[in-house]
């Protein structure tokens, strides 16, 4: 943790964005922060450090109040998302029938990609080693869904704030989880393995399971 802040102190040192910076070196103590350096819009200041790829935690108190923690994790655009052997993808798409996830749809083979329903920005090292391209048809099938490339980074974004902000995502706006609520569950770790139950019922971890269920609540048979 010391060479990260080394090297990041290092880093917005010679940054031109003067009034990004104080609010970054104010977050470098690595402690639960709620006084800034006063400023018209300090959540700008905060959503410019996140959009830069850091990760800033948000912890709302009893008093009604956010602090912010900045987290020692390699930059978003940093963490080495999976990369698929176009064999791998090749078969993913042939396991899955060729349909789109968000569209609820067989669509060109060319725009689709292989989606972790379990988020990368989430796993840990172990977790990452259980996504071998070894997987059986049946992991295969669990793990992943298809989306196209636009959908993908949509789901990546929202599953960062997730993470960030312990805000689970909609889709449409629907307010509707078919497990939990829109807040993350404090009790479920934020990464490893165990943190993929606080996944469940979001309608982006499992798009076609969130349909299924949603619209057996239209009907009226949930």
């Amino acid at each position: 943790m010391l060479q990260w802040r080394v090297a990041e102190k290092k880093k917005w040192q010679a940054s031109k964005a003067e009034v990004t910076k104080v609010f970054f070196f104010t977050l470098l103590s690595f402690k639960e922060e709620t006084e800034f350096p006063p400023n018209d819009n300090p959540a700008r200041r905060i959503q410019d450090i996140k959009d830069a790829g850091y990760t800033v935690a948000s912890i709302p108190n009893r008093k009604g109040r956010t602090s912010r923690i900045l987290l020692p994790l390699p930059l978003n655009n940093e963490m080495g998302y999976e990369t698929f052997t176009p064999q791998f993808k090749s078969r993913v798409i042939r396991l899955l029938k060729g349909i789109n996830a968000y569209e609820a749809k067989q669509t060109s083979v060319k725009g689709l990609i292989p989606d972790h329903k379990f988020s990368e920005v989430r796993w840990d090292e172990e977790t990452k080693a259980e996504n071998s391209m070894e997987m059986t048809d049946e992991e295969v099938m669990r793990k992943f869904q298809l989306l196209d490339n636009q959908r993908n980074q949509q789901k990546r974004e929202v599953c960062r704030k997730c993470f960030q902000e312990g805000l689970r995502g909609k889709i449409f706006g629907i307010d509707f989880f078919s497990e939990g609520g829109e807040t993350w569950d404090d009790i479920i770790p934020a990464v490893g393995k165990a943190a993929e139950k606080g996944c469940l019922g979001c309608p982006w971890y499992d798009i076609e399971d969130w349909r299924r269920k949603l619209n057996k609540k239209i009907k009226g048979d949930a």
